[in-house]
């Protein structure tokens, strides 16, 4: 009676390890699907791998043009040294030039004949303007 009782437990309720009976026709469905589904794996990968190929290439280039660029700064840098150091000596002469005319006006008289003179000049410019121009 037990015996029947467990044939009858197997029936309904069978081990999840018990084959499964299937059809010709599943068996090729679940082939396909998996032949479907390593192409779309395999074509996902190569599309990832030129991907990679692009995003690498784009890297090269940056790096090609970062070095260029620190060639190009590295050059800029010299240059405005070298502009630093003109300006620099263009200052110094401009120093010297303005010691030397405030020594000049000391030795003349001062501001007031320093003054005297320019205004001469002046009027000297003015009637060599009229004398051409009348």
């Amino acid at each position: 009676n037990s015996g029947r009782l467990e044939d009858v437990g197997a029936k309904l309720n069978p081990s999840p390890y018990a084959p499964v009976e299937t059809d010709d026709d599943s068996d090729n469905y679940t082939d396909d699907f998996i032949m479907r589904e390593v192409k779309m794996q395999k074509d996902i990968l190569r599309e990832q791998d030129d991907n990679l190929d692009l995003l690498g290439g784009s890297i090269s280039r940056m790096g090609e043009m970062a070095l260029g660029i620190k060639s190009e700064i590295e050059t800029q840098n010299k240059m405005i040294g070298d502009l630093e150091e003109d300006v620099d000596q263009a200052q110094n002469n401009i120093d010297l030039v303005t010691e030397k005319t405030k020594d000049l006006i000391k030795k003349s008289g001062g501001l007031k004949w320093f003054m005297l003179i320019a205004v001469l000049i002046l009027i000297l410019v003015v009637l060599l303007f009229l004398v051409i121009y009348s």
